[in-house]
């Protein structure tokens, strides 16, 4: 896959023109062909799509280990395709179908994602529109029709404190990273030289450490404002930062004083490392961050308490209604079966009788309340916390496996 990147020597500085040659191949599209990690910014370009000449096709796939052993993932695709296709009348639409799940097969036999639980593809090939990501979280398989991708399930993997950015420094390439715990890609790289060898070649020895160490500080002065750029262009809340000996103290020192604040751990691994290689390396710095951020919030639930916030199914849901809800609290594993009017939109706990809110007896059952709250705190610019350490879920026991902060 090819990786947006820039090149830049030992005369080059973080100028205006830098920043913007920077940015505008930060802006390139990355390849297609690739499974992308799923991104606030991707989320929004799928969400607002719309098609009014064919169908779009969305399709979720779990890849457990033992659907990875021997290609057993083939059959559940097969059952799918065949099962959405017997549904349809429409002899061109079911040819365009099984032309979209031929697709979705080629590229899956042609390469798997090393990372993740699962798959999405969504597919519309007279709007140009192919994506396919690697899913973070096992999702529940599925498979939709209709004028837009179907985005719902991808709410679940979204969090307030699982965006982050990874740099691997060094003088000759650097490379940048978007990530998920456990899962990583590859967005963005910088090629530089050897300083040394150049201040070697280039002038007298006594000249030697002073034009290595002006060199080394010039160029960790861009690799840091490329990381913030990174961080920026995909939304990431954290950077972690490889061992980087020469370079790293200059790159921190280089970044803006928010930026430093958000700073994992450092962690240890190859420049060349493969993805995988990566993703595992620097897990543990990132499940640091995501521990004391979520017990961080949980606790702020608990201080507020029941009167001040809102805790369990019933308040949380009325909270949302009233468009209060500031940071939506979720158990990761909690789901639960629930109702929506399709008068007032409200979320409820149960199909039972008429709508609390506005007396409607227009209410369906919904298979997952949980999903919808998630996609309902996103349409409120609201954050979210999905609740995944032990700690964190052992505070979360008194308050409920859903709650939320307030904002009034």
């Amino acid at each position: 896959m090819s990786v947006p990147s820039v090149s830049v020597n030992r005369h080059d500085r973080y100028t205006p023109e830098l920043r913007d040659k920077i940015a505008e191949a930060l802006r390139v599209p990355l390849s297609e062909s690739a499974y992308h990690v799923p991104t606030p910014p991707l989320l929004r370009e799928l969400a607002d799509v719309i098609s009014d000449r064919a169908p779009v096709l969305s399709f979720y796939l779990q890849l457990t280990p033992e659907r990875r052993i021997g290609g057993a993932w083939r059959s559940y695709l097969s059952s799918m395709s065949d099962t959405m296709r017997r549904s349809v009348e429409d002899s061109r639409v079911r040819q365009a179908l099984q032309e979209e799940f031929a697709r979705i097969e080629q590229a899956m036999e042609e390469e798997l994602p090393v990372l993740g639980r699962g798959v999405a593809f969504f597919a519309c090939r007279p709007l140009g529109l192919w994506r396919q990501i690697a899913v973070p979280l096992p999702l529940p398989d599925g498979v939709h029709q209709g004028i837009r991708p179907y985005v719902r399930p991808l709410v679940r993997t979204r969090d307030e404190h699982d965006r982050f950015v990874i740099a691997l420094l060094s003088e000759q390439l650097s490379r940048y990273f978007i990530s998920q715990i456990g899962q990583v890609q590859e967005v963005f790289d910088v090629k530089g030289v050897n300083v040394r060898r150049m201040a070697v070649n280039d002038g007298p020895k006594d000249r030697h450490d002073g034009s290595v160490a002006e060199a080394l500080k010039v160029e960790a002065h861009i690799l840091a404002k490329t990381a913030e750029l990174v961080l920026t262009r995909y939304e990431g809340r954290y950077l972690v930062l490889a061992e980087a000996k020469e370079l790293h103290a200059a790159v921190v020192h280089g970044l803006g004083k928010d930026i430093r604040q958000r700073l994992g751990a450092e962690f240890a691994v190859e420049i060349h490392a493969r993805l995988a290689e990566i993703a595992a390396a620097a897990e543990p710095a990132q499940r640091a961050i995501e521990e004391r951020e979520e017990i961080s919030t949980v606790q702020r639930l608990l201080d507020a308490g029941p009167q001040r916030s809102a805790w369990g199914v019933n308040a949380t849901l009325r909270a949302l209604w009233e468009t209060r809800v500031a940071t939506l609290v979720v158990d990761d594993i909690y789901a639960t079966p629930g109702a929506r009017c399709r008068s007032c939109t409200a979320l409820l706990p149960a199909p039972q009788g008429p709508c609390p809110v506005c007396g409607s007896d227009a209410i369906d059952t919904v298979e997952d309340v949980v999903e919808l709250a998630i996609e309902q705190t996103l349409h409120d610019d609201g954050a979210f916390e999905m609740v995944r350490s032990v700690s964190a879920r052992q505070m979360l026991t008194p308050i409920g496996p859903i709650a939320a902060s307030l904002r009034w």
